[in-house]
């Protein structure tokens, strides 16, 4: 995928993606995660991310908005599967949900058993040409939106303890125009890459260690492999002069699940986390979006539309691991469902599908169930 294209086209499996036109979204749909796949898997790719985490140990989570834009290791020039994504409608996250609390849980557990430290990039996003192109699901209230991030942090520093030692979550904004990250101090202080591109790594280091006195040297400096890699792309987006990307509603899909990181296309998808007890809710909002997007004109006629249930398995197929994921991603499935049926069922036509499957978080290849 090319990250200086049209807000409306991007090419991807070498035919271009029109926002909101896609008609056989069963065929695009699996077609670009078989290439995302074969792309992740590539032996260059592997000894990318292999490298990389042998020099920068720390294991990073990103709790982040579904928006598309929002790709973070393109933003920061990182390989591709080295940031843990948690994606949810709204970016709005609560660490007290059940399945969110067990998943961070068993990260930490993971990272820490491993010997390596833990840092929790607790986002929002906005526009600073265009409020509008900002978090729709915060009302584009960028103020909400950093409210929001800024509790997660609270809520980490209550489950993690203070002083910050293997565990440190931050605020960070993502700014959509110049694909811009911005650094919150727990003391109020804000630091904007988009301000500041010629400083020195030096420089950069001494600053953030000024934002951060409580972060350990490993997470520091693993921090400032993001902050240089954003410098850069920062300046690449400036000098293609490209138009900002529009974000006027053109989604397609309801995503509901984890091990979406393949999908990452501008007004494709609106991705719920099943995190909370009433996810089911989210689901509903999704497809009041979609059928808003076909009343009003924002999608073809004849495009399709499509539930998508996903579930992440780190097990190996046939294990019973394997088959548990399956079963979540049925009842999530008949959940989903039931929840579009009674919100909007006029969504459920000749041209919406269902599918169901889990992805393999060794390869990011979706299996259809």
């Amino acid at each position: 995928m090319l990250d200086t294209m049209s807000d409306r086209t991007i090419e991807t499996n070498k035919e271009p993606y029109v926002a909101g036109s896609v008609r056989d979204l069963s065929k695009f749909i699996l077609d670009r995660n078989r290439t995302q796949s074969d792309e992740f898997c590539n032996a260059s790719a592997r000894l990318a991310r292999q490298q990389y985490r042998s020099v920068h140990p720390t294991e990073i989570a990103a709790l982040k908005c579904m928006d598309g834009r929002l790709n973070l290791s393109l933003m920061t020039e990182t390989p591709v599967g080295i940031l843990h994504p948690y994606r949810n409608i709204g970016g709005t996250f609560d660490m007290g949900w059940p399945f969110l609390a067990q998943l961070l849980k068993e990260w930490v557990y993971v990272s820490t058993t491993k010997g390596r430290d833990c840092l929790m990039l607790m986002t929002y996003h906005y526009s600073k040409g265009d409020s509008h192109r900002g978090c729709a699901g915060h009302n584009y209230d960028t103020d909400a939106a950093r409210a929001g991030a800024a509790e997660l942090v609270v809520q980490a520093a209550r489950v993690f303890g203070r002083p910050y030692r293997a565990v440190h979550p931050i605020m960070v904004g993502i700014e959509t125009d110049d694909e811009a990250l911005v650094f919150h101090s727990e003391e109020g202080e804000a630091f904007s890459l988009a301000d500041n591109l010629d400083m020195t790594p030096g420089m950069l280091a001494q600053h953030f260690a000024h934002l951060y006195p409580e972060m350990r040297e490993r997470i520091l400096i693993d921090l400032l492999e993001l902050v240089k890699g954003n410098q850069r792309h920062i300046k690449k987006v400036r000098a293609a002069n490209r138009m900002p990307i529009d974000l006027n509603h053109r989604e397609q899909i309801i995503a509901v699940g984890r091990g979406f990181d393949w999908l990452h296309l501008p007004n494709m998808a609106l991705i719920v986390g099943p995190y909370g007890l009433e996810w089911p809710k989210a689901v509903g909002t999704a497809g009041k979006i979609i059928l808003s997007n076909l009343k009003e004109g924002r999608l073809d006629p004849e495009a399709g539309r499509m539930l998508l249930i996903a579930k992440l398995a780190r097990e190996e197929r046939g294990s019973y691991g394997w088959n548990m994921a399956e079963e979540e991603a049925r009842f999530v499935t008949r959940e989903a469902h039931r929840a579009l049926l009674s919100t909007v069922p006029e969504l459920l036509d000749n041209n919406f599908t269902i599918h169901t499957g889990v992805v393999d978080a060794s390869t990011r290849l979706l299996h259809l169930i």
